[in-house]
């Protein structure tokens, strides 16, 4: 019998390998950013196999240009990739996906009317795809047919403030300097709990949107403000005890939130307005815990890239680019608030993303200036161990089972 994870035996029957799909920058110059690390190919593909914690690399796929985001179809052999870039429009790419040999062909690509593409998702009825816009704060939708193939954007929605990329055309080195300066929304979320709204962390602003989403049709309702400088990129959520986790990139911080159902019809009106931590006013979040995801003597900068909840709903990974570490916290059972089990080196430098692999015993992790991935087993703890280690990938920001 192998070693135990999480509590659970790994044993016969045989634990089904995992194919990873890797996504890596093939041209860093039209970057919203400066990072280290290489171009390459865009597209890897990697197996893991669970009973030996150890990684066989099988494929590359040129597609280009710089394919950060990566969702396979549940169903078909269909595969969504974005492009980050902010010096033209983005795209959402579709690929065809050979699952022997790994291979992503791509058969068609849409102009997503946004630029720096960072996030895609699914409506509630499974018949649009949501894409979400960085550099210039856009929502776009497109309907998609039953043999996965997307049709022309049904509408883009633009925030009010994104007029100022239109205006005054920022560069790099001006976003570098001034991260808040306008809205950065950064990643669509459907509401786990409701299933009639969707939540969009904005970078820029502090804010969290609401939005409702219908048949492809976008209609802002409302936000409530996040603790300022916190710098928002991305939610996960704790269906158990319907608690929302928000990342602070800028500040290194993992913000837990109370979901207040009784607050959804006010949001669903229109034109709502809340505040995570007033007490005077109706809010759909309520702040209940801020943690740091560093240590406190920390010497540099560090932003964190990543957080994702454990399938088992008992810890909760956070990436930390600069400190170049990976932050372990234990959820509580009873409140789903956090406590820290460890920070631990990620292994390589910058790690941007990661993911569990299919028995939620092992994490991949995507260093993307060291060109390298890491497989830790999880043990019963929380903590990691490394199992294996693949050099050469170029920057790798994207990591999909």
């Amino acid at each position: 019998m192998a070693p135990t994870a999480l509590g659970l035996p790994i044993s016969a029957p045989q634990l089904p390998k995992t194919l990873f799909l890797l996504g890596g920058y093939t041209d860093k110059s039209v970057l919203a950013h400066a990072p280290a690390g290489g171009e390459g190919d865009g597209i890897y593909s990697v197996l893991f196999d669970p009973e030996v914690g150890k990684l066989k690399t099988l494929k590359s796929s040129r597609v280009e240009t710089n394919p950060a985001f990566i969702m396979k179809h549940p169903k078909l052999d269909i595969v969504y990739m974005t492009t980050e870039v902010i010096d033209r429009g983005s795209e959402v790419l579709v690929g065809r996906l050979d699952r022997k040999t790994g291979q992503v062909d791509l058969i068609d690509r849409k102009s997503v009317h946004g630029r720096s593409t960072c996030h895609i998702e699914w409506d509630t009825a499974a018949s649009h795809l949501i894409a979400v816009s960085y550099w210039d704060s856009k929502i776009t939708t497109f309907p998609v047919r039953e043999d996965g193939m997307l049709g022309n954007a049904t509408q883009v929605y633009s925030d009010p403030g994104s007029g100022y990329v239109d205006k005054q055309n920022p560069d790099r080195w001006e976003h570098l300097a001034h991260r808040q300066r306008w809205p950065h929304l950064h990643q669509v979320n459907r509401d786990p709990y409701s299933n009639e709204i969707y939540l969009v962390p904005d970078l820029g602003r502090d804010q969290v949107h609401y939005f409702k989403i219908h048949e492809g049709r976008v209609q802002h309702l409302g936000v409530d403000q996040l603790r300022r400088g916190g710098g928002p990129r991305h939610m996960d959520f704790n269906r158990q005890h319907k608690v929302v986790y928000i990342c602070g990139e800028l500040d290194n911080t993992i913000t837990v939130l109370r979901y207040n159902k009784e607050a959804l019809s006010e949001v669903m009106e229109g034109n709502f307005s809340g505040d995570v931590q007033s007490t005077g006013t109706t809010s759909l979040l309520t702040q209940i815990q801020v943690v740091s995801s560093v240590p406190e003597n920390l010497e540099g900068k560090s932003t964190i890239a990543e957080m994702r909840l454990h399938p088992s709903g008992r810890f909760l990974f956070v990436g930390n680019r600069g400190h170049n570490s990976i932050a372990v916290f234990r959820v509580n059972s009873h409140d789903g608030t956090l406590s820290l089990v460890g920070i631990q080196s990620s292994q390589g430098a910058f790690p941007r993303h990661f993911n569990f692999d299919n028995s939620g015993n092992y994490l991949l992790v995507g260093n993307h200036a060291s060109d390298t991935i890491v497989a830790f087993r999880i043990s019963e703890s929380g903590s990691l161990e490394v199992t294996d280690k693949v050099e050469g990938l170029p920057s790798i920001v994207w990591v999909t089972p």
